[in-house]
């Protein structure tokens, strides 16, 4: 994936932290990585247009999603951008199959999108759950029915080119094993439909297993970017460290 898939340059006071980061995506996933309070919520958040930044310009592709100076703001509803956050915001009175359904485009192939929901019901483990409410599941399994929603729009996204899929730690809540099969197998789906992802995480492993592209981010600032084997290369080494002497 040669092409970019977004360019970004977002400055955005949040509280104390004054975000002033800009950077460009051009592989099949990136990961936003960086400590609790460094801004990389924020700029998931602006990305989805639930945040309108204080300046700023983000494009997807060619098309303007934000540009403060000209005055264009398209709402979130509009934008190529799917996304999954740390808290699971499922719809109360539907099923776990109608939130995984809810999102689904294609409107003339109710068919195809029923198969690709089923699969994705799999990938995320979900198949014992579907007739289930969501006050009746754990925490990571709402989580997993989040993102699997996410996926599922993602997927049969209806627009011109795919959506651009957001996580923001959405495994969090899971074992370390389920975490790392899931991740995985999520991979090769996002690789299969040429579905981009751009996702957060603070977990070293997790950034390795991924083999992706790596955002640093410190204090609001990017501290750098390229493979995860240069960006997260003291990190590793500070991480086997600990395991060493642990």
């Amino acid at each position: 994936m040669s092409d970019s898939v977004l360019t970004a340059r977002i400055e955005h006071q949040v509280g104390a932290l004054a975000l002033n980061v800009a950077f460009e995506l051009t592989q099949p996933w990136t990961v936003l990585f960086g400590p609790s309070g460094s801004g990389k919520t924020t700029v998931l958040r602006a990305i989805a247009g639930f945040v309108q930044p204080d300046t700023g310009r983000i494009l997807r592709g060619t098309s303007v999603l934000v540009d403060r100076e000209a005055g264009v703001f398209v709402p979130a509803h509009e934008r190529p951008v799917r996304s999954a956050g740390q808290t699971a915001r499922l719809f109360p009175h539907m099923t776990v199959r109608q939130n995984v359904l809810y999102g689904g485009g294609w409107p003339s192939k109710p068919d195809e999108v029923m198969r690709i929901a089923e699969e994705v019901v799999a990938l995320f483990r979900l198949q014992e759950l579907t007739g289930r409410m969501p006050r009746e599941l754990s925490g990571g399994e709402r989580e997993r029915v989040s993102t699997a929603r996410a996926v599922v729009s993602a997927t049969t996204f209806a627009g011109p080119g795919s959506a651009l899929l957001l996580m923001d730690e959405p495994f969090s809540g899971l074992d370390s094993a389920m975490r790392d099969d899931l991740l995985a197998e999520l991979r090769d789906w996002v690789m299969r439909w040429k579905i981009p992802v751009l996702s957060v995480t603070h977990d070293v492993g997790e950034a390795f297993q991924l083999g992706a592209e790596v955002i640093k981010i410190a204090h609001g600032r990017v501290a750098a970017q390229g493979p995860v084997s240069q960006v997260l290369a003291e990190e590793r080494r500070r991480l086997m460290e600990q395991l060493r002497v642990g």
